[in-house]
């Protein structure tokens, strides 16, 4: 008894599509034609590469098949042409070629071939290295549509984030002068009222501080943000930053706070992004636990480093945690944020030439670092 034929495993995805067949040799266009339009391509030809390079514009295909060894522009530099080009570097190329040789191969790679075939056509493996090539093709621009989707979308909630925010200071500014205005009538005279009032105003002004953030990221990401440098001593703002970031259980030690560590940089953006990192660091404190800021000089410039005893930082946030509304998943936080500290620190160093980055081993404590051009 005569065992059933197997056929070949279809290509995932698509299988038909628009087949660009480029070839000086008619007989050559011909067979490929008579191969491919009975499973359902649709197959355009053109005898050159300059007519191809046009086709390819005008008329997108989803695969060419492109001969080597043609008058005028060969396939290689067709190719190279092809993947040179932003509008059509996603276009898959197959070469069908008489050469069969290593180093004719490696030329085709190098010029950014995706496959080959090598005369005379096997017409099953045909259909499936084009079927191939067009389900890839298929992938990739439903993924780049969907891509682009989002970055709409990312777009569309960055604006509206951007005009939430920027209504809220007004609010926000009349919450707190009215809370200052009655902390000071009522002054010392009732001290459990005077306890609440200051607790509801240091949140006030913690709420005015991420609407600064948010909209400071904004502004520094469409490079609107302006920078005044000045000569600054990097321990001079570390002690002033301290000072502005409210303190728990939690210790903040500031060490080698008497050697001078210059930097140009403007003062007010630097001390915003030490309070940042030290909020940070005390937002995953307990009680009990040390912060250290410590500032000094490197090869590399003025260096400050806020290391915590805190969880540690996993290895694979370490990038995530400067993106915009970054966080660290399964990282308890004893104090709530916005996710755009860090992200304004890193935009912040890098506006002054500077770097930021993050050391830990994962499990136990941060050091969170920056550096600016030292003075």
């Amino acid at each position: 008894m005569q065992s059933p034929t197997v056929l070949p495993a279809p290509p995932i995805g698509r299988r038909t599509g628009r087949v660009l067949v480029v070839d000086d040799n008619p007989a050559n266009r011909l067979l490929l034609r008579e191969l491919l339009e009975p499973g359902g391509y649709e197959v355009v030809e053109v005898a050159d590469g300059a007519a191809a390079l046009e086709m390819v514009i005008t008329q997108p295909p989803d695969v060419v098949l492109l001969d080597v060894q043609m008058p005028g522009l060969d396939g290689f530099e067709v190719c190279r042409r092809l993947k040179a080009n932003e509008a059509t570097v996603a276009i898959p190329v197959v070469f069908v070629t008489a050469l069969g040789a290593r180093s004719d191969r490696i030329a085709g790679v190098r010029a950014g071939a995706d496959d080959f075939l090598t005369k005379p056509v096997d017409r099953v493996e045909l259909v499936l290295r084009v079927g191939n090539a067009i389900a890839g093709h298929s992938l990739y621009l439903a993924a780049h549509a969907q891509y682009r989707q989002l970055q709409d979308l990312e777009a569309m909630r960055d604006a509206l984030v951007h005009l939430l925010v920027h209504d809220l200071r007004s609010p926000l500014a009349g919450v707190m002068i009215g809370l200052e205005l009655v902390q000071m009538r009522l002054g010392t005279a009732d001290p459990k009222t005077a306890g609440i009032l200051t607790q509801a105003l240091q949140s006030t002004r913690r709420m005015a501080d991420m609407v600064s953030d948010i909209l400071d990221v904004y502004r520094m990401e469409e490079e609107k943000f302006p920078l005044q440098p000045e000569l600054l001593d990097l321990n001079e703002a570390i002690a002033a930053a301290v000072r502005l970031v409210p303190q728990g259980g939690e210790r903040v030690v500031h060490a080698n706070a008497q050697a001078l560590v210059p930097a140009s940089a403007d003062r007010n953006t630097v001390l915003r992004v030490i309070t940042n990192l030290v909020d940070n660091a005390l937002k995953f404190a307990k009680a009990g636990d040390t912060v250290t800021v410590t500032a000094t000089i490197t090869e590399q410039g003025a260096r400050v480093s806020v290391t915590d005893t805190g969880p540690g930082v996993p290895p694979e946030a370490r990038s995530m945690i400067f993106e915009k509304f970054g966080q660290v998943r399964g990282m308890k936080q004893t104090r709530r944020s916005s996710g755009l500290g860090l992200r304004f620190c890193k935009l912040a160093v890098e506006a002054h030439g500077g770097a930021i980055g993050v050391e830990s081993d994962g499990v136990t404590g941060s050091e969170f670092w920056f550096s600016l051009p030292s003075a």
